[in-house]
């Protein structure tokens, strides 16, 4: 997949006369990089850089993951399962399309604000106590996690005609179970890759959507942290103290 992706023949950077590669093509801790033009999105100059960075991936991914892959509909009913930067983006995601009941799930209890303000109605430390909530089930779960248990419980949320919604990454071969008898009521399990995006339209939405106040990237912006203590921020991401971090330069 990553040979095939676009931009990745021919890259013009190398080390020691050894071809490099980055991450989805343009991944970079440079303060320049050159990228193919269909790469390059123009956002309005009143976004700050530091929120405008995050649609490159967690909300393109969470957001998108909602109105592209799984188009809730108004008056729905949404479980997230894990709060992070891309399971925050889901919340937003389903309180834009207008969804009545939205249950955020995850363990440390320390984001339950958060989550709430991000949309939200619900906040679990786990997925025991959906039901009480959504006796029949949820119309859309999304597992934000990458956990194969997590995958199959997901799958037992549902009510009928639900789909579940997989954006946790899982290592490359594991496999997760379920009863196929479990699919019979019109349910759907679907894989999403970057929200289904279409980066040059979704860009330029979530851009306006910035503007007029529905959709949150300055909360999403915990910390910044200079380049040169990108170790501190990687641990701190690691510890869960941040919802996202942001290098500068």
């Amino acid at each position: 997949m990553c040979r095939k992706a676009i931009g990745m023949p021919g890259r013009p950077f190398s080390r020691a006369g050894q071809p490099l590669h980055q991450f989805a093509s343009n991944s970079s801790f440079a303060e320049r990089t050159v990228v193919k033009a269909v790469q390059a999105v123009k956002i309005p100059q009143d976004i700050p850089l530091t929120s405008a960075a995050l649609m490159g991936c967690g909300v393109l991914t969470g957001v998108g993951a909602v109105l592209n892959r799984a188009k809730v509909g108004r008056g729905e009913t949404v479980v997230v399962i894990g709060t992070g930067g891309i399971g925050l983006n889901v919340l937003q995601g389903a309180r834009i399309a207008g969804a009545l009941t939205i249950v955020a799930v995850d363990t440390n209890p320390g984001k339950e604000t958060v989550a709430r303000r991000f949309g939200a109605t619900h906040f679990l430390a786990s997925t025991d106590g959906v039901r009480d909530i959504l006796p029949t089930g949820a119309d859309h779960v999304f597992e934000c996690v990458g956990h194969t248990g997590l995958v199959r419980t997901a799958i037992d949320l549902l009510d009928r005609h639900g789909q579940a919604i997989l954006l946790g990454m899982t290592a490359p071969k594991a496999e997760a179970s379920f009863p196929p008898a479990a699919m019979f009521l019109d349910k759907s399990i679907l894989g999403c890759r970057y929200g289904s995006s279409r980066p040059q339209k979704d860009i330029a939405l979530y851009a306006e959507l910035y503007r007029s106040g529905a959709l949150l990237l300055d909360e999403l912006v915990t910390a910044t942290y200079p380049v040169e203590e990108f170790a501190r921020a990687a641990e701190d991401a690691e510890r869960g103290k941040v919802a996202r971090g942001v290098l500068t330069f």
